[in-house]
This record gives structure tokens, C-alpha cells and sequence, in this order.
């Protein structure tokens, strides 16, 4: 999948904490953002389209940050977005439809303010990397492997070569569930068998 990244923010009145009545709690109306973010990722964006491989499109709330104590009525908080869209979808429009669903579903009156997205990036399709795919895949089972072609739900490099015509396949050793976690890992076991993968496929006749 490819991904669109942007940052929302709402806004306040700061004041001290022992007379929040004077001041208006920017994390309170970012709290309506997110249920709202939460209601479009559970019952929206899987109903948006379907991909044969990588399954339906995702959106995520993965940072957020405000306030500056806690005695003091926060005037503002700021949270980042992430949207994974499929390869049939353009990143522009995914971030354009996700916005225009916060800002008609929040209540009147939250003041909402979304950025221009700071990372766009396409999925990577399938319908031009046949030949290269089959080709390594070959290489896979001859090394044991499944070789078999399979979709992924997280992003990579592959489409930034993919927009330039060339055949483009992502491949490598490891697991996404290791991926980003507490505890990055990787088996190195993996990792010599994928060298090896490569080493014998960039040794084919072409």
C-alpha cells in the first residue's frame, strides 16, 4: 500500500487550571477529532474499495501532542494521520475524503484545521512486474521458498521506481510484525538466505 501523512490540530483558549471555565480545552475538542477518526477507520475506509492483494484501505492516529502542564487549560493539540491507500487509489483524493469527513461529522463550532499532507506516496501495482516476478520467484523455490506473489499492507520504496517504468518487485527477509515495534528484530538466518536469493537472481541470463 502506499500512504498519505498529514497533522490536524485544534485550537483553545489557555487559562489556569483552577478556573477552566475561563479558558476552552483544545485536547477536548480533539477528543470529538478522534472519536470521529475512529468511527471513519472502523466504518468507512474498509467499505471504500478492495484490493485482490492488500485488502482493504487503512487510517491510523499515531501521534499526538498538547498541552504544556497540568495546571494550565491547553489552547492547542496537534495529532498525525496515517491513511494507507490501495494502488488504485490516489493519495491526494484518500486525504481529501478523510478531511472533508472530519470536518462534516465534528461538531459545529470545534475548531479543526487540518494540514497539507507532509507524505504522499502511491501503492505499488502489479500490473507491470509480471515477467520480473515469476522470475524470482523461480529463484525462491529453487532455495526452498514459497515464490509465491503475495500483497503487503505497509509501504516501501518499490513505487518511487514503479512511476519511472521500471518493473519493480519488493522482496527481502523479515516480518512486518517485527517491523516498528518495541523490539526490532531480525532473524539472521533470513537474512543470509535472502542474500543468497538475490545473489543467484542477478546471476540469470537476461
Amino acid at each position: 500500500k502506499g500512504a498519505v501523512r498529514w497533522r490536524c490540530h485544534t485550537g483553545g483558549v489557555a487559562t489556569h487550571s483552577s478556573q477552566p471555565h475561563l479558558g476552552d480545552n483544545a485536547l477536548y475538542h480533539m477528543a470529538r477529532v478522534l472519536q470521529v477518526l475512529s468511527t471513519y477507520a472502523r466504518d468507512v475506509a474498509p467499505h471504500l474499495s478492495q484490493h485482490p492483494l492488500v485488502g482493504h484501505p487503512t487510517l491510523s492516529v499515531g501521534l499526538i501532542s498538547g498541552g504544556i502542564s497540568v495546571n494550565t487549560v491547553p489552547d492547542k493539540c496537534t495529532i498525525e494521520i496515517d491513511r494507507r491507500v490501495l494502488p488504485s487509489e490516489n493519495p491526494e483524493a484518500a486525504y481529501r475524503h478523510a478531511v472533508d469527513y472530519v470536518n462534516s461529522v465534528v461538531a459545529a463550532g470545534t475548531p479543526v484545521m487540518h494540514d497539507a499532507p507532509f507524505l504522499q506516496s502511491f501503492g505499488l501495482n502489479d500490473d507491470a512486474n509480471t515477467e520480473l516476478c515469476e522470475r524470482l520467484g523461480e529463484v525462491i523455490q529453487k532455495h526452498d521458498g514459497p515464490g509465491e506473489r503475495i500483497g503487503v499492507p505497509f509501504g516501501t520504496n518499490g513505487p518511487q521506481y514503479a512511476i519511472t517504468g521500471s518493473p519493480t518487485v519488493v522482496f527481502g527477509p523479515g516480518s512486518i510484525d517485527q517491523a516498528h515495534t518495541a523490539d526490532e528484530w531480525l532473524d539472521l538466518d533470513q537474512l543470509r538466505a535472502a542474500a543468497d536469493v538475490l545473489s543467484d537472481f542477478v546471476r540469470q541470463d537476461w
